[in-house]
């Protein structure tokens, strides 16, 4: 056995700092950028599905689609501008998740769906708008050097295309189809916009993926910082009318008089302020309601307001001297209610819980004067 070399003991790094409760129950976070490498083809179809409600809710899209007709016509995701659907410009979203960045064979047999079922007007390629105004290649590993630089040259990428036909392109569009680059067929492609056809990097799908509601239950991460809630405008709105009703009543229970206006409360006697604040509670619950609907799925809010419905609920139906003893006493509850299982948690505020109780007061879950005593 030779001799001329030696092996060494080596023993595992350790970082000079101290580790978190966070590391130690989840690990070294790994970056969403490569967290996307390693979905499955479906998951991806679908996180590329979520990744464009970014563009629908600045208006950029009307509808968003999966292509679901028979055979495989180069179209995975399909997103529309318009009601009008294929009647107005669409553009069309190529999933494809490989293990590496994609090459000329990957893009060659896709481009040539779309021209060649366009050319023959394959449905859907016979509506109005028969070709897509963006075709997007959408990759974890963004796209190779090569087809990089095609998507910078449309008239480079025709002529590779040209020269591939044969070879990369034409036998991958579909089982029994002969489609030599003659004729009629030519002459589209040569007036075809190569143009259409772009690509989308990993970096540049997980920031606008960020900006939608499945960014955070996705990659984790928490949810980002809310802003201040907005102060009560000075004129009540119409939607405040019913939890402020009920509020009034309980005044009026209180003081044994019946109160119609706030004019009618004695601004020395502190319920004046008292009804200010839970003016600011409201607007603090309704503000946190609108952080849900623009950072978590839907139905993540109506959860926080049912665990915090069923924390007060025993307490509202209580026996009180007065209506507003009940609010009291239910408020000061929401405050202690645990929601730590909601996805809020980290951003909700006792203010917020506060209010969700006039909102469930507003939807008439809540009251705090029986009408039949």
């Amino acid at each position: 056995m030779s001799e001329d070399f030696e092996l060494n003991d080596i023993e595992p790094q350790q970082s000079s700092n101290v580790p978190t409760a966070a590391q130690v129950s989840s690990g070294i976070p790994v970056p969403p950028v490569r967290l996307i490498e390693v979905l499955s083809p479906d998951d991806w179809e679908a996180f590329t599905v979520e990744w464009l409600t970014h563009h629908k809710s600045r208006g950029l899209y009307k509808a968003i689609r999966r292509y679901s007709g028979p055979g495989d016509r180069g179209l995975d995701v399909v997103a529309f501008t318009s009601a009008d659907g294929f009647a107005e410009p669409w553009d069309s979203y190529q999933c494809k998740h490989y293990n590496h960045a994609l090459t000329p064979e990957d893009v060659c047999a896709e481009v040539a769906k779309v021209i060649y079922h366009s050319f023959n007007r394959t449905p859907p390629f016979n509506q109005a708008c028969r070709v897509p105004h963006r075709h997007v290649f959408v990759s974890p590993r963004g796209v190779g050097i090569t087809v990089g630089r095609w998507l910078t040259d449309s008239e480079t990428f025709k002529t590779e295309i040209k020269s591939r036909w044969d070879t990369q392109c034409a036998p991958k569009i579909g089982a029994g189809i002969s489609a030599p680059l003659t004729g009629d067929l030519l002459s589209y492609v040569d007036s075809f916009d190569f143009s259409i056809f772009e690509d989308r990097t990993g970096a540049e799908l997980i920031e606008e993926h960020f900006q939608t509601v499945f960014y955070a239950p996705r990659f984790g991460g928490g949810l980002p910082p809310r802003g201040t809630a907005p102060p009560p405008p000075p004129t009540p709105a119409s939607e405040e009318s019913v939890y402020l009703r009920k509020l009034l009543d309980a005044y009026g229970d209180h003081l044994g008089t019946a109160i119609t206006a706030t004019a009618d409360l004695d601004p020395d006697g502190g319920l004046r302020e008292h009804y200010n604040r839970q003016r600011v509670l409201f607007y603090s619950a309704e503000a946190l309601r609108n952080f849900a609907r623009d950072r978590t799925p839907r139905d993540t809010f109506d959860s926080l307001q049912e665990d915090i419905f069923n924390g007060v609920i025993d307490v509202c139906e209580a026996s009180y001297a007065s209506g507003l003893e009940c609010l009291r006493a239910t408020i000061s509850t929401a405050a202690t209610v645990d929601v730590g299982g909601n996805a809020l948690v980290g951003v909700t505020r006792v203010a917020d819980k506060q209010g969700v109780c006039h909102q469930l007061a507003n939807d008439d879950r809540l009251t705090w004067v029986d009408a039949d005593a």
